[in-house]
């Protein structure tokens, strides 16, 4: 039995392993809880002032004078509804296949002395993403996507004098995936299309620098670099084939999918117009052109499936006012450029160029502890496809997040 045919399959549902785990543009997503949400992630950067610092920027934690703790929790409900153009193979439009998922976070700084932070984050998103059912026009692309996710980074920081600060991270992210894809059936009577599904999990370590220039108490840049990752994930794949004269067959044979993901570089500037006016700004680029060969590999055969991706860049801006000395409402745009043409888009990574619209509230209340929420919508774009066999552009593609969250100030410690 060749299986070089299948695993082309295999390797393009693979791809969207990492989907909800990093931080914005191409695959990645920013929304995690915190109050940077609430003005679509700008300025970031440059300086959270709040738990939150050390999963942003790591140098930024140099910024507070004493332990902070944050925990979130959130809601992501995705709409993705497929419009055919056209489509020489049989089946329906998939209905909406997006699915709604739960947010979590949790983050934590402590200054250690005058100069040296530590911080720790963690974040993830659970639930089934993608499912447009067992007989849809894509089907040979994609079924269904369920997929689990964490992200675990410690941090620390250093200050260097009044204006410099630099930072280190090691995420640590845990990832597991069930998907399923339709095998076409053979020309035979009675012939019945078949399924792959792969299952397994995967462990990666990755590393991120930060660096934090004070131009001023009412001005700051922030630069952040967090390294691609080289992900290897193994995992056992099981194959029922069409039916044959001899009888349907089933296979299971374990597999590797080689995948690089992209690196990130952020620049992000703060400034204070007044005590309660604050304005934010980010500049992004993402390596999404390592995507350009997925490398498919099993005990004797392999395969590489081209992606094609480009590179992506992000613009954000927003802002924060401060209504009174308890209440502030913050708003935000973002923008994120397109990584792939409609040729080589799939549809299991239905993305075009997202526009982000975010608000957020936060009130703080007589005790220290501070609550919040935020509010997103994350247009994906209509996502054309031009594949073999079907095509057609999605009437709906977006994301509706929302959270809530709770900040706490705890020791004083310099």
């Amino acid at each position: 039995m060749q299986f070089r045919g299948t695993f082309l399959f295999v390797g393009a549902l693979c791809l969207y392993l990492l989907t909800p785990l990093a931080q914005a543009g191409g695959l990645w997503i920013s929304e995690y809880g915190t109050p940077a949400q609430g003005r679509a992630g700008a300025g970031a950067e440059a300086g959270t002032d709040d738990a939150s610092a050390g999963f942003y920027n790591p140098a930024s934690m140099s910024r507070l004078d004493r332990s902070q703790m944050m925990a979130s929790v959130g809601v992501a409900a995705a709409k993705l509804e497929f419009d055919i153009d056209s489509a020489i193979v049989p089946g329906g439009d998939g209905g909406d296949a997006g699915s709604t998922a739960p947010l979590a976070s949790f983050f934590y700084v402590r200054p250690l002395d005058d100069r040296w932070s530590i911080g720790a984050s963690m974040a993830g998103l659970t639930g089934a993403t993608l499912d447009y059912g067992s007989d849809w026009v894509g089907r040979f692309q994609v079924e269904e996507v369920e997929l689990l996710g964490i992200v675990l980074e410690p941090s620390v920081s250093y200050r260097i004098d009044d204006q410099w600060s630099v930072g280190w991270s090691l995420p640590v992210m845990y990832t597991s995936l069930d998907e399923k894809v339709a095998i076409p059936a053979r020309p035979v009577p009675d012939a019945q299309q078949g399924r792959v599904r792969i299952d397994g999990d995967d462990w990666k370590v990755s590393f991120k620098l930060g660096v934090l220039y004070e131009l001023s108490e009412a001005t700051r840049i922030g630069l952040t670099y967090l390294h691609g990752f080289d992900a290897k994930y193994g995992g056992d794949v099981d194959i029922r084939l069409p039916n044959l004269p001899s009888g349907p067959q089933e296979v299971s044979v374990g597999a590797d999918t080689s995948l690089d993901f992209a690196p990130v570089a952020r620049l992000s500037l703060a400034h204070e117009f007044s005590d309660a006016v604050r304005g934010y700004a980010t500049f992004g680029w993402e390596g999404w052109s390592s995507l350009d060969n997925v490398n498919i590999a099993t005990r004797s055969n392999g395969a590489v499936l081209e992606k094609n991706w480009d590179d992506t860049y992000k613009y954000a801006v927003g802002a924060e006012v401060d209504l009174s000395p308890r209440w502030t409402v913050s708003g935000g745009l973002a923008y994120d450029t397109n990584p792939v043409d409609a040729q080589d888009r799939t549809a299991d990574m239905p993305i075009d160029r997202q526009i982000r619209y975010a608000v957020g509230v936060r009130h703080t209340r007589p005790s220290g502890l501070k609550l919040g929420a935020e509010f997103t919508y994350a247009d994906y774009g209509s996502a054309k496809i031009r594949a073999t066999g079907f095509s057609g552009d999605y009437k709906s593609n977006e994301i509706l997040f929302f959270a809530v969250n709770a900040s706490w100030e705890l020791d004083k410690t310099r």
